[in-house]
C-alpha cells in the first residue's frame, strides 16, 4: 500500500460500504454561509465576551479559588443579583391573560375566539411559557436581551431544530437509529456486544412502552443569545425582524446529530461544553470553545448551525467546519405572517446602535465602591480591637500577670516606682469618621439607575413618610412600567404568531381534548320535538393561510403578568361594584321592554376601563335570551266556533331550545 494512501481524502461521490455513512460534496452555496457565520461571529465577538462577564458578575463566584473558602464569593454584599431578584416578581410572575378578537364581524366569531383563547392558554401553559419568560426576564436584566423560540413539533426530521422537545416515542427512534449505525460501525473495534445489549434494552422499552408515538404541540425554547447570530447589517435593535438572515447554534453531540441527518460528519469541529466555572477568556467569544477538527468519538459536541434565510423563505442546515448541508434546504409550512420564530426581549434600546446598556452595566461600578467602602470599614474596625500598651521598662512576668487575670483577682506589678498609668494603659482607638465609610450616596445613586426603592428591596434603611413612599413607587411603576410595556409587547407577538401556527395545525378532534366535544341535539322520533338541544363547545374553521392572518388578533391584558397586588385590587373593586350593579339592571330592565341599551353598555365599558382595563366587562353583562315564539292558531274543533275554545285547548306548549 502507498504510504500517501492513509491521508488520501475520501472521494465523496464513491460508493460507501455498507454500514458507512455518505458524506456528501462541497456545496459552494455552503461554504458562503460558512464564510457569512464566520464574518458573523467576529462582528458580535465583543458582545458575546461582554455576556460572559456580566453572568460572573451577577452570579458573584470566583471559581479559582477553593470551595471552601471565603474568597470563593467576590462580593461581601451581591447587589446586582438582589436587584435582579427583587425585579422579576415586578416584570413577570405568573401566565398573562390573553384576549382573542375576531376581526371578522358576524355571529359566530365569539365562540370561534372563545375556542382559540382556551387552546391557546393551554398550548402555551403546557409549553412551560412561565418557566421560559422567567428565564428570558432575567437574561434581558444580565444579558442584555433575552431570547425565545417558537416553533410547531411534529415530526423531528423535517421541523426545525427544537431544545426543549415534546417527550414521546420520536426521542427514542431517533436513539435507536442512531444505535443501530454505531453497531454496523463497530463491529471492528469489538464493542458489538456492548452495543447490541443496549440495542436490545431499547426495543424491549418501545415494546412496552405507553407514550403516544407522535406527540405534537407547541413548543417554546430559550435560545442563549450568543447562539443567535443576527446578520450584521441590522444596527438598531427593533430591526432584527427585517434581517435578511438569522441562525441558531445548536450544540449536539456526533452520534446525535449523525442519527438524524444520516451522513458522514467526521470532519465537523468538535468543541468543549461551556463551564460555568472556568473564569479564562473565551477567545471565540461564544459559549463554546472552538478545538482543531477531530474524528473523536460520537460522544463529542459539535454544532449545528440552522440558518433562517428571509429572501429565500428557506431555512438551511449545516454543521460547524463543514462544507454542505445536512439536509436539503426546505420551507418552513406552518409558520406566522412574522415568519421569524425568534423573539427578543430586550432590557432597553438605544437609537443608531444594537445593544442598550444592561442592569449590570449600570450598577457594576456602584456595587464595587459600595463593597470596598463596606471592606475598608471591616478592616478599620479590626484594627480597633481591645488592646493594652505598656511600657518597654515592664518586665514580661508583670505583663503576663496583667493580661491573664482572673475576675476579681489582686495583680501585683512591679512599676519601679512609676505611676500604674504611666507603665500600662487600654490602647487608644484609631477614630472612625461615619461619613468616610457612609453608603448612602451609593444608595441613592443604585436607587436612581435602577428605579427600585429600598422597600421594594424589602429593607428600609430611612424610614419615609407615606406621601416620599408613594411617590417613590409612581417612579418605580413608570421605570418597570417600561420594561414591563417590552415584555407585553413580545408576549404579544408570541401568542399572535402561536395562534396562527396552532390554527394551521391543530384539527377539530385535536381542540376537543382542550375545549370537549359538540353535542348534537337529540330529536323525538315520534314528536319531532328536540328532547336534547344542540351545544356547540367549540368552533375551529378551516382556513387558509391568508385567511388565518387576517381573521384573528390576539392581544395581551395589561399589567397581568406582574405579582398580583391584592390591597389595590381590593381597592379598585370597591369602587367597581356600586357601578356595575344598578348599571346591569337598567340594562335588563331596558332589555325586556324591547329599548335599544347600547349607550348603557358603552358608558359601562368606558368607566371600567378607565378604572381597570384589565377587567372584561362581558363576564358581566346577562346573556340576553330571544322573546319566545308565539304559537300557531289552533284550528277550530268540529261543532264549536274556534272563538269558543277554553283557554289552552288545542294549544301546543312552545319548547325552550
Amino acid at each position: 500500500m502507498n504510504p500517501t494512501d492513509d491521508t488520501s481524502q475520501p472521494d465523496p461521490q464513491q460508493a460507501t460500504q455498507p454500514g458507512e455513512l455518505e458524506k456528501p460534496a462541497d456545496d459552494e452555496l455552503a461554504k458562503k454561509w460558512a464564510s457569512r457565520i464566520r464574518a458573523a461571529r467576529k462582528h458580535w465577538e465583543k458582545l458575546h465576551k461582554r455576556i460572559k462577564h456580566n453572568r460572573k458578575k451577577a452570579a458573584g463566584f470566583n471559581w479559582n479559588k477553593s470551595a471552601e473558602s471565603r474568597d470563593f464569593v467576590d462580593n461581601r454584599a451581591n447587589l446586582i443579583f438582589s436587584t435582579a431578584q427583587a425585579t422579576l416578581p415586578n416584570i413577570y410572575a405568573r401566565n398573562p391573560d390573553v384576549s382573542v378578537t375576531g376581526t371578522w364581524r358576524h355571529g359566530d366569531v365569539r365562540l370561534f375566539c372563545d375556542t382559540l383563547q382556551t387552546v391557546l392558554s393551554r398550548q402555551m401553559r403546557d409549553a412551560h411559557l412561565k418557566k421560559r419568560m422567567k428565564m428570558t426576564v432575567l437574561g434581558a436584566l444580565i444579558e442584555y436581551f433575552g431570547v425565545l423560540k417558537v416553533t410547531y413539533q411534529r415530526d423531528l426530521r423535517t421541523d426545525p431544530l427544537i431544545i426543549q422537545r415534546i417527550n414521546d416515542t420520536q426521542d427514542n427512534i431517533e436513539r435507536l437509529e442512531g444505535l443501530m449505525q454505531s453497531l454496523d460501525d463497530d463491529q471492528q473495534r469489538g464493542d458489538a456486544e456492548l452495543h447490541k445489549r443496549e440495542l436490545e434494552q431499547v426495543l424491549q422499552g418501545l415494546s412496552q412502552q405507553s407514550e403516544v408515538v407522535a406527540a405534537e404541540g407547541l413548543v417554546i425554547d430559550r435560545v442563549l443569545p450568543e447562539n443567535l447570530l443576527i446578520d450584521p447589517a441590522v444596527i438598531e435593535f427593533d430591526d432584527y425582524e427585517n434581517a435578511d438572515w438569522i441562525a441558531q447554534v445548536v450544540p449536539m453531540t456526533r452520534g446525535a446529530a449523525k442519527a438524524r441527518y444520516k451522513i458522514d460528519l467526521s470532519g465537523a469541529k468538535s468543541y468543549e461544553g461551556f463551564n460555568a466555572m472556568d473564569d479564562q477568556p473565551d477567545k471565540s467569544g461564544s459559549v463554546m470553545m472552538s478545538t482543531p477538527a477531530s474524528k473523536g468519538s460520537d460522544d463529542e459536541q459539535i454544532c449545528i448551525l440552522e440558518i433562517w434565510d428571509k429572501q429565500s423563505q428557506l431555512v438551511y442546515t449545516m454543521a460547524d467546519g463543514t462544507s454542505f448541508f445536512c439536509r436539503e434546504a426546505f420551507s418552513v409550512q406552518t409558520v406566522g405572517q412574522r415568519w421569524y420564530p425568534f423573539f427578543l426581549l430586550p432590557y432597553a434600546v438605544l437609537p443608531g446602535q444594537f445593544i442598550a446598556p444592561c442592569l449590570v452595566d449600570l450598577t457594576e461600578k456602584l456595587q464595587v465602591e459600595h463593597n470596598e467602602t463596606r471592606d475598608k470599614f471591616a478592616a478599620h474596625r479590626n484594627l480597633n480591637k481591645p488592646g493594652w500598651v505598656a511600657s518597654s521598662d515592664l518586665n514580661g512576668k508583670s505583663v503576663k500577670r496583667h493580661t491573664d487575670a482572673e475576675l476579681g483577682e489582686v495583680v501585683l506589678i512591679d512599676t519601679d516606682g512609676k505611676p500604674l498609668n504611666q507603665t500600662i494603659m487600654a490602647r487608644p482607638n484609631i477614630p472612625i469618621n461615619p461619613a468616610d465609610y457612609d453608603t448612602g450616596p451609593i444608595r441613592q445613586d443604585w436607587e436612581q439607575v435602577t428605579g427600585l426603592q429600598d422597600a421594594a428591596r424589602s429593607t428600609i434603611v430611612q424610614a419615609k413618610t407615606a406621601t416620599e413612599a408613594g411617590i417613590m413607587q409612581q417612579a418605580l411603576s413608570g421605570r418597570t412600567g417600561e420594561f414591563r410595556d417590552k415584555q407585553e409587547d413580545m408576549l404579544t407577538e408570541m401568542s399572535q404568531y402561536a395562534a396562527e401556527v396552532l390554527l394551521q395545525n391543530l384539527s377539530p378532534v385535536q381542540v376537543a381534548r382542550y375545549t370537549g366535544p359538540n353535542v348534537d341535539a337529540v330529536m323525538d322520533q315520534v314528536t319531532g320535538q328536540v328532547i336534547t338541544p344542540a351545544r356547540q363547545a367549540f368552533d375551529w374553521p378551516e382556513l387558509t393561510r391568508d385567511q388565518i392572518f387576517d381573521m384573528v388578533e390576539i392581544s395581551i391584558v395589561a399589567g397581568t403578568t406582574g405579582a398580583p397586588d391584592k390591597a389595590q385590587a381590593q381597592e379598585i373593586w370597591a369602587k367597581v361594584m356600586p357601578l356595575i350593579q344598578p348599571l346591569v339592571t337598567q340594562i335588563m330592565q331596558m332589555a325586556a321592554q324591547g329599548i335599544d341599551y347600547q349607550p348603557l353598555e358603552a358608558l359601562l365599558r368606558e368607566t371600567m376601563s378607565r378604572l381597570d382595563d384589565r377587567i372584561d366587562v362581558s363576564q358581566f353583562l346577562p346573556k340576553m335570551q330571544a322573546p319566545p315564539v308565539a304559537p300557531p292558531a289552533a284550528p277550530g274543533m268540529p261543532g264549536i266556533p274556534p272563538g269558543m275554545l277554553p283557554a289552552g285547548a288545542g294549544a301546543q306548549q312552545p319548547v325552550s331550545i
